[in-house]
């Protein structure tokens, strides 16, 4: 579940409301310090599935079009900060995966590609596959214009 309001995790009530429902929590990345802005954490609800999306840090977010809100390329500098958070997940769930939703252009394949990058240790391209299975794997994806063998995502 990905809440668009932070009020929701100012009650003590959403996770385990969340965990009831067997429904994953998801960790989000966008601006910081707006109105609105969702804190980057997110508690695991469910051990089965952790789910963190970038959609970039634009200061238009929540206020300006679309291409305004989620115009925004990611350095590495930005995506290592969130390394810890994402071994965190990837250790207390069985798949996380990293979505990314900053789809002006190829920012989002661009993105996901530097996150590979830093995750794996390995050169970018085709054979530079996230490793590991169960606890610990985690699946990186842009959402506009990546490919797997089933066609456009």
């Amino acid at each position: 579940m990905e809440f668009r309001d932070p009020t929701w995790w100012h009650s003590d009530r959403t996770a385990p409301f969340l965990a009831d429902l067997d429904a994953t929590a998801v960790a989000v990345d966008t601006a910081r310090h707006l109105p609105g802005s969702l804190p980057p954490d997110a508690p695991v609800t469910t051990p089965r599935l952790g789910l963190v999306r970038f959609h970039g840090r634009s200061p238009h977010w929540g206020t300006g079009s679309k291409e305004d809100r989620f115009r925004h390329a990611y350095s590495a500098a930005e995506l290592a900060e969130w390394l810890p958070r994402v071994r965190r997940l990837a250790d207390r769930t069985d798949e996380l995966h990293l979505l990314f939703n900053n789809c002006c252009a190829d920012a989002a394949v661009r993105a996901a590609e530097t996150m590979r990058t830093l995750l794996t240790g390995a050169l970018p391209g085709p054979r530079a596959e996230t490793r590991g299975s169960g606890r610990g794997e985690a699946a990186v994806r842009g959402e506009y214009g990546a490919r797997d063998e089933s066609g456009p995502r």
